[in-house]
């Protein structure tokens, strides 16, 4: 009697599994099935309205007609997504176009009931000054992505100068990681000059390093004017003057070398001392060998690794002091090192055995 109980235990809970995965099956095909009829019906929307939405894109006298052919806010939407398609295909602003087809308020309103990444995002690419207010008030959020791409929008509008500032000044105090924090500001677009103005006024060490990143990559920095401005920064907190150490090197002026290996050989801190190293790579090597070989017998394996990176980089002049370095046999720490270089690049490594023979 107790075997017979187990066996129907054991029948009952196989047909209990079967017709499990059988609803999980109809389920997946349910969702799969929505999903692909959701996606039709947007692409026939989408085919029937973006006749209509590029025409008032590029005659604003069409608008009339575009407005009776939103016959509902799925349609608003989809004309939306198809004005924002245009927008980024075509690198233009449509923000005013937004503003008039009433776009803007629309999302607004959406957004000022329930916080939405998917509409955030499509107001932040309106690029539309209407939408400044409430892009601050969400770029406040602890939630990153919501935080982010808040400012993100905020970069891309076209504003006044102190709600610009405003901004900024809101993104650098940001929980938002440095390197996406440059990457917003960037977006900016910040002539070299403001970038120098509002570097001048910021009094946290984060604001100067991300403010001197941002402008270490533009072109501006190799006019000796401007680079001249960041020798001050040289002097103040490490992570300031690591920041200032590759902006200057970035600028490729021959004048910074001495100040550079001033800076190496009077520096206890290692970090300082391998920025100094890294940066070094961007002169001309008769111009920096005598610090890089001497920073190859640093202290710190880290200063030492970062030298011979840089002479590496060098081309032909620093492969020949590489080698050199590797056939030393007066200190095995460094030929070793030199000799890992060069081993890592087959071409180079059969020049070294051909010279070693």
């Amino acid at each position: 009697m107790f075997s017979n109980n187990i066996q129907s235990f054991i029948i009952l809970t196989i047909y209990v599994l079967i017709i499990a995965n059988v609803l999980l099956l109809f389920a997946i095909y349910y969702e799969i099935i929505k999903d692909t009829l959701k996606r039709k019906h947007y692409d026939k929307v989408s085919f029937l309205l973006k006749p209509e939405i590029t025409g008032y894109i590029e005659n604003e006298g069409q608008k009339a007609d575009v407005e009776k052919s939103l016959t509902s806010h799925y349609f608003k939407m989809v004309a939306i997504d198809t004005m924002i398609d245009y927008s980024e295909t075509n690198h233009v602003n449509l923000s005013e176009k937004f503003e008039k087809l009433n776009f803007v308020n629309l999302l607004i309103k959406k957004l000022e009931k329930e916080t939405d990444i998917v509409y955030l995002r499509k107001l932040a690419l309106m690029r539309s000054e209407q939408a400044y207010d409430i892009l601050m008030n969400f770029s406040r959020s602890e939630d990153l992505d919501i935080s982010y791409m808040s400012f993100f929008g905020l970069s891309l509008i076209e504003t006044q100068r102190d709600k610009k500032e405003a901004a900024i000044s809101q993104l650098i105090s940001s929980n938002i990681l440095r390197d996406r924090i440059i990457e917003i500001l960037r977006q900016f677009d910040l002539e070299f000059e403001e970038l120098l103005g509002l570097l001048e006024k910021e009094e946290s060490v984060k604001g100067k390093v991300i403010f001197i990143k941002a402008m270490m990559n533009k072109d501006e920095i190799k006019r000796e004017d401007y680079s001249d401005l960041l020798e001050k920064f040289l002097d103040q907190h490490r992570e300031v003057k690591i920041a200032a150490i590759q902006a200057l090197s970035n600028s490729q002026n021959e004048k910074y070398v001495s100040e550079l290996t001033k800076i190496y050989e009077n520096e206890e801190n290692w970090q300082v001392r391998v920025a100094v190293a890294k940066g070094l790579s961007n002169f001309k090597f008769d111009c920096v060998k005598d610090v890089l070989l001497k920073m190859t017998k640093d202290s710190e394996w880290w200063v030492r690794y970062n030298a011979i990176k840089s002479i590496v980089a060098m081309g032909e002049d620093g492969l020949y002091s590489l080698i050199d370095l590797s056939l030393d046999s007066s200190d095995e720490k460094i030929s070793d090192l030199a000799y890992y270089f060069l081993n890592a690049n087959q071409d180079v490594y059969n020049t070294v055995k051909n010279i070693e023979v």
